[in-house]
């Protein structure tokens, strides 16, 4: 008789959601939001553990677990940006950590050892690893490109007491200045920021895109008086552009500490490749590793 170990079963599934989804954030350049990626990990180590009870086992099957895999992608990170790409790229990782600790138990048990390397079916084997490789080399090559070039950075902005995680691209095209200091501009994706907002802020803020950033301004100015503000830019195709900016009260890229630091804010997501949500081209910090 087969005997299940449920705690073991839930910690060890536990464990792999939380890394599935860490990294899924770092590599979509999404704010790794830990409480969030706890609440789902914990769901999907739950989800786990009751596949191994038998009146439970059809939940195992292959649509349930990637409706689980989307409400926990859900839950992680939320409905704006690319949604299918994140999914996407959690369920790649999930079966790939799967696979690598099934894998490792067989190996380790005493009937297993290099013997299951003989029984394997390579065809199989490279079948899936060769498209596993080319869907995320169509879904993510810019992100795996900036990572290999090092030019992403870990990116923390703060305002008062709260604080927003996300990742940079390190841009040396990027010359915006702010005209009222002098001093480089962080161009940030909105939906990035929202950990800064309060529920008024973010009330408005979820129209800039539509409604654009005067009218923006026009409602922040009575709930946060100051705060923002308009930066005129210019770019291809763009003469005379105006963006939503804000002071954050510190920041640090890369690990280097900024101080205070304007943000301006992107109406659309920055990155649509993936692995980025903010640009920075005031100085080179320190390579962000894992982003």
């Amino acid at each position: 008789m087969m005997v299940v170990y449920l705690d073991l079963a839930f910690f060890l599934n536990s464990a792999a959601d939380a890394l599935a989804l860490y990294v899924t954030a770092r590599l979509a350049g999404l704010p790794v939001r830990r409480l969030r990626i706890l609440a789902a990990a914990v769901l999907g180590g739950a989800y786990g553990a009751a596949c191994l009870l038998p009146p439970l086992a059809p939940a195992a099957g292959f649509l349930p677990q990637a409706a689980v895999a989307a409400g926990l992608t859900l839950l992680a990170f939320g409905r704006r940006g690319p949604f299918l790409r994140r999914f996407l790229l959690f369920y790649l990782l999930c079966c790939t950590l799967g696979g690598a600790m099934t894998a490792l138990s067989q190996l380790l048990t005493p009937y297993g050892g290099l013997g299951t390397l003989a029984r394997l079916n390579w065809k199989v084997f490279f079948l899936v690893s060769v498209s596993c490789y080319i869907l995320l080399s169509l879904v993510f090559r810019g992100g795996a490109r900036h990572a290999l070039a090092g030019e992403l950075r870990r990116c923390e902005l703060r305002r008062g007491d709260r604080r927003a995680e996300l990742t940079a691209l390190l841009d040396t095209g990027h010359t915006l200045t702010d005209p009222a200091t002098g001093q480089p501009v962080l161009v940030a994706d909105r939906a990035a920021l929202e950990p800064l907002w309060s529920g008024e802020e973010r009330t408005a803020l979820a129209a800039l895109e539509e409604q654009g950033a005067p009218w923006c301004l026009e409602r922040l100015s009575a709930s946060s008086p100051g705060l923002f503000r308009l930066l005129p830019y210019q770019a291809v195709g763009v003469q005379d552009g105006l963006l939503l900016c804000f002071r954050a009260d510190s920041g640090t890229v890369g690990g280097e500490e900024l101080g205070p630091v304007t943000v301006a804010l992107s109406p659309t997501a920055l990155g649509n490749e993936g692995g980025y949500s903010a640009l920075w081209g005031g100085g080179k910090g320190k390579e962000c590793h894992g982003a």
